[in-house]
This record gives structure tokens, C-alpha cells and sequence, in this order.
């Protein structure tokens, strides 16, 4: 076991700084929104909105379904989804049918979607062509199903180039950036020195 004195800087650093740099710029943008919206009105959803909507609606989902199973996967996407749109719907609340829109339980499947393919078509498997093929998969079918229920919604149209970059283009990046996430941290725990069940029962 470690203590205190094992401690090093770079634990510091990746435990502390990095952590709270990362929660500033998340809540930077959100102050920024007035700024972003006279530059382009796209970068409100992109920066705003889009970096809390990537990772609770398509990285996580991603990651618990290539990791753990399809049950895992379409668990997490269900349950944060669930509070993206929650927060979403609370935002608009002032807007009229803002809260019953079908785009609100489009980004809630669509999550849930993406973490049960994810797990599905990997089942956790380690080799990164499947990895990638899982993740990738799973966030191209889990965007187009979020831009097909967008154009049923009369307050969230999506239409032309930028809506669909902001609502396909970015979902399948990150179907790219993660299964490459979840392969480094699988290599990287093989360096970890774990002992043999046996072993550990012969201890105690």
C-alpha cells in the first residue's frame, strides 16, 4: 500500500490540476454563451451545450458497452440521457411545448441506442478492429436516429449542413475517439501487476 510519502507530483497533477482545469473550461463556455452566440450561433452548440451532450449521451454509453456488456452500455445511456434531457427541458422550460418536444426523448434513446450496440456488437472483446467497429457503428446509427426524430420537432429542426455536423459529424467522431481511449487504458492495465486469485486466498 501506498502512503503519503509515495506521493508524487505527477499524482498531483493528473489527480488535482488536470481534473480542475478541465471543470473550468466546461464551465467557461456556458458563461461565454452571450460571447459565442454573436461570433456563430453554431458555437452555442457546439462548446455550450455539445461538450455536455458528447459525453453523457455517446462517450459514456460507448465506453460502459465496449467495456462491460450491451446491458451496461444501454443502462448508462438511459440514465444519462435521461438527466441530459432533464436538464435540457429545464433550460427551455419558459419556451412553449419546449418540455413535450420529441427531441427531448430522441437524445434519451439515442443514448441508450448507442452504450446497448456499443456492448452488443463488441461484446467485450479487446482486439481494437472490433473495438473501433463497435463504437464507430453504434454512434453513426445512434446520430442519424437523433437527426430523424429532430425533424419531427417543430422547435429543434435540424436542418441543413450545420445542424447535421453538429448533431452526425460530431456523435461519430467521438465513436472514433473512444474505442482509441479504451484500447490505450486496456494496454495500460496490463502493465498493472495483479496477483492470481489463488494466491490471494492462499494468503489469507
Amino acid at each position: 500500500m501506498s502512503g503519503l510519502k509515495d506521493l508524487k507530483p505527477k499524482d498531483i497533477l493528473y489527480g488535482v490540476v488536470i481534473p480542475l482545469i478541465v471543470g473550468l473550461i466546461i464551465i467557461a463556455f456556458p458563461i461565454s454563451e452571450n460571447t459565442l452566440s454573436q461570433l456563430h450561433p453554431a458555437l452555442v452548440g457546439i462548446f455550450v451545450f455539445g461538450i455536455a451532450e458528447m459525453i453523457m449521451t455517446v462517450a459514456a454509453p460507448i465506453v460502459f458497452g465496449l467495456l462491460w456488456n450491451k446491458w451496461a452500455g444501454g443502462v448508462t445511456g438511459f440514465l444519462l440521457g435521461s438527466i441530459f434531457a432533464l436538464w435540457y427541458a429545464i433550460y427551455g422550460i419558459s419556451t412553449p411545448g419546449w418540455t413535450n418536444d420529441v427531441s427531448l426523448l430522441g437524445y434519451l434513446v439515442s443514448a441508450m441506442m448507442i452504450g446497448y450496440m456499443a456492448g452488443a456488437l463488441n461484446k467485450r472483446s479487446r482486439i481494437f478492429s472490433r473495438l473501433l467497429f463497435s463504437g464507430f457503428t453504434a454512434a453513426v446509427v445512434g446520430a442519424l436516429f437523433l437527426f430523424f426524430a429532430f425533424q419531427f420537432s417543430p422547435l429543434h429542426l435540424a436542418t441543413g449542413f450545420t445542424a447535421f455536423f453538429i448533431t452526425v459529424v460530431s456523435r461519430i467522431t467521438i465513436g472514433l475517439i473512444v474505442p482509441v481511449l479504451v484500447k490505450s487504458s486496456l494496454r495500460f492495465q496490463k502493465h498493472i501487476p495483479t496477483k492470481p486469485v489463488s494466491e490471494e486466498l492462499e494468503e489469507k
